[in-house]
């Protein structure tokens, strides 16, 4: 294969990957809501793309659970039912709780005291702006994840994170002092090599974020 070919690929690649990158966007920040159509063609012409790229990027979305092809090929986000929530929170205690005892064998010292840091301002700023958490919880979330040293194990968390996030969470407890605290314990755990104290604090704040999210979803 000559230069100009893997020019050639590489280019395409990088445009299905901004793309893919674009969608997902939509669909976390609620601006694409579950249950909306949407068309290659509409979604090309926003980024002055060919449609290629974005029958890739449509692909991998819809192999991650984010989008959906009907029957007589409309396009829609898919609306991720309770019930398959509700599993999604018990693999991803699973996942997430090994990965903080992975990230306590390994974790870097400089971007750990930078994370409890910012993990004490949360603690300690009870107003904090949804945006402004979301943010910060994608930073633990992602660190613990991306620490662990296992690619395949953060990629799959990120994921189910992701179908997680499709919920409308306007109307969620905004008890974010109380989530912050929960993960500090994750953190110090983490900063003491405590693989078993990692592990088990971050199983229960995968057991509290479920318990908060059914008193979301019921109304209780």
């Amino acid at each position: 294969m000559g230069d100009g070919e893997n020019l050639e690929l590489e280019k395409a690649s990088s445009l299905s990957e901004q793309a893919y990158q674009y969608v997902r966007s939509l669909i976390l920040t609620g601006e694409l809501q579950p249950g909306a159509v949407f068309t290659e063609r509409k979604l090309a012409a926003q980024l002055e793309f060919s449609r290629t790229p974005f029958r890739t990027a449509i692909t991998r979305l819809i192999g991650e659970g984010l989008a959906e092809r009907l029957s007589n090929g409309t396009l829609v986000i898919r609306e991720v039912p309770l019930d398959e929530l509700l599993q999604i929170m018990v693999i991803r205690r699973q996942l997430e709780s090994e990965a903080a005892a992975q990230t306590a064998l390994r974790a870097d010292t400089a971007e750990l005291s930078a994370l409890i840091d910012e993990t004490r301002e949360i603690m300690s700023t009870p107003q904090t702006e949804l945006e402004t958490f979301w943010a910060y919880d994608d930073r633990f979330h992602n660190f613990v994840a991306n620490a662990s040293g296992m690619p395949l194990l953060a990629k799959m968390i990120r994921e189910n994170r992701d179908r997680v996030r499709m919920c409308n969470v306007a109307r969620m407890e905004r008890n974010f002092s109380d989530q912050a605290k929960e993960h500090l314990t994750v953190l110090e755990a983490i900063s003491d090599r405590d693989a078993d104290r990692a592990r088990a604090a971050m199983a229960e704040h995968a057991h509290r974020v479920r318990e908060r999210f059914l008193r979301w979803y019921t109304g209780m």
